[in-house]
C-alpha cells in the first residue's frame, strides 16, 4: 500500500515539474559600461533565466524532452546613470529535425530599440497586462518563440501566442515613453508590426511555408529526400508567390530567411531542383545572395 502511494505522489509531482517550455540559455554583456557600479547587472543572467524557464507560458503539459531551446543575448550599450539603459537583445531558438541529432533553428533576431529602466535588486515580475520597459520585451520575444515553435508541429498552431505578442505590443505602443515598439515617428521595423504581419491572413501563406518546411521538408529529409526536395520547392515558390503579392519585402519574410537561408542553400546543394531554388532565392532573399551562389548556383 505504501509502496502504491509513492508511486501516485510521484507521478503527481512529475507531472508538476515538467511543465515549463522553455530551456533558454541567457547571456548578458555590459563591457561598453565602463565603472564597478554596473556590477550589479550581472545578476540579470541569473534572474533572467529564471523569469523565462521557470515559468510555465502556456496551458499545455510539456515534458521535459519538449522543452524549446533557446537563447538570449542581452548587451548594455549605454547608460544613463544608474537605473536608465539602452541595449540589443538577440533572440534564438530551434527545435529537433524528426529522426535526427540535428537541430534547426526557428527564429533569430537581433532588435537593438531597446530602452528600459532597472534598479538594483528589481524583481522581474509577469504582468502581461502591465507594460514594463525590461519584462515586456522579454515577455514579447518569448510568445514569438512559442509561436514559432507550434507553427513548425502544426499549421498555424501559433496563432494564441502570436496574439499574445500582438497584445503585449498594443499595450506597449500606448506608452508614450516606449522605444521600439513601433510608435516612434518614421518607425517602419518594430516589434508590433512584426506581430501584426504574423497575425495578418495576408502573411498566411508565411506561416504555412514555416510548417511545410520544418515537418513537410526538415522532419521527412532522411526517409525520403527526394520528396522532401520537391516540398522545399513548392514552399520557395509559395513564397515567391507571396513575395510577388506584397510587392516588397517584409520584417515577417526577413526574420524567416535570417533563419534559414544557411540551412536552405545547404539543403538544395545536391537537389535536382538547384536551380530552380536558386532563380527563387536570389529574388527574394538578394541580402544573402553570396551563400546562395557558394552553395546553389556553383558558381
Amino acid at each position: 500500500m505504501r509502496l502504491s502511494l509513492l508511486l501516485l505522489f510521484a507521478l503527481l509531482f512529475a507531472g508538476t515539474t515538467v511543465a515549463q517550455e522553455l530551456n533558454c540559455s541567457v547571456s548578458v554583456n555590459r563591457s561598453t559600461l565602463q565603472g564597478d557600479e554596473y556590477v550589479f547587472l550581472d545578476e540579470l543572467q541569473e534572474d533572467v533565466t529564471r523569469y523565462l524557464n521557470n515559468r510555465s507560458w502556456t496551458e499545455d503539459v510539456w515534458l521535459d524532452r519538449e522543452r524549446i531551446d533557446c537563447t538570449v543575448q542581452i548587451v548594455f550599450t549605454s547608460a544613463e546613470g544608474l537605473t536608465s539603459f539602452q541595449g540589443e537583445i538577440i533572440v534564438q531558438a530551434s527545435r529537433p529535425i524528426y529522426g535526427t541529432a540535428q537541430r534547426t533553428t526557428l527564429f533569430l533576431i537581433s532588435d537593438d530599440s531597446w530602452a528600459f529602466n532597472y534598479t538594483r535588486g528589481q524583481s522581474l515580475v509577469f504582468d502581461p497586462e502591465r507594460y514594463d520597459s525590461f519584462t515586456s520585451v522579454l515577455d514579447f520575444y518569448t510568445f514569438l518563440i512559442l509561436g514559432y515553435d507550434y507553427d513548425s508541429f502544426s499549421e498555424l498552431g501559433g496563432t494564441p501566442y502570436f496574439d499574445q505578442a500582438r497584445r503585449i505590443a498594443e499595450r506597449a505602443r500606448s506608452n508614450s515613453g516606449s522605444v521600439g515598439w513601433g510608435n516612434e515617428f518614421g518607425a517602419e521595423r518594430s516589434r508590433f508590426e512584426l506581430a501584426r504581419e504574423l497575425l495578418d491572413p495576408a502573411f498566411g501563406a508565411l506561416r504555412r511555408a514555416h510548417f511545410q518546411y520544418h515537418y513537410g521538408v526538415l522532419d521527412q529529409f532522411l526517409l525520403d529526400p527526394e520528396t522532401a526536395w520537391e516540398r522545399a520547392t513548392e514552399v520557395l515558390t509559395d513564397l515567391n508567390e507571396l513575395y510577388l503579392q506584397l510587392n516588397q519585402r517584409r520584417y515577417a519574410t526577413d526574420v524567416f530567411f535570417t533563419a534559414k537561408y544557411q540551412e536552405i542553400a545547404s539543403l538544395f546543394a545536391d537537389a535536382p531542383q538547384r536551380s530552380d531554388a536558386y532563380a527563387l532565392l536570389s529574388e527574394m532573399d538578394p541580402a544573402h545572395l553570396s551563400t546562395y551562389d557558394a552553395l546553389i548556383s556553383g558558381r
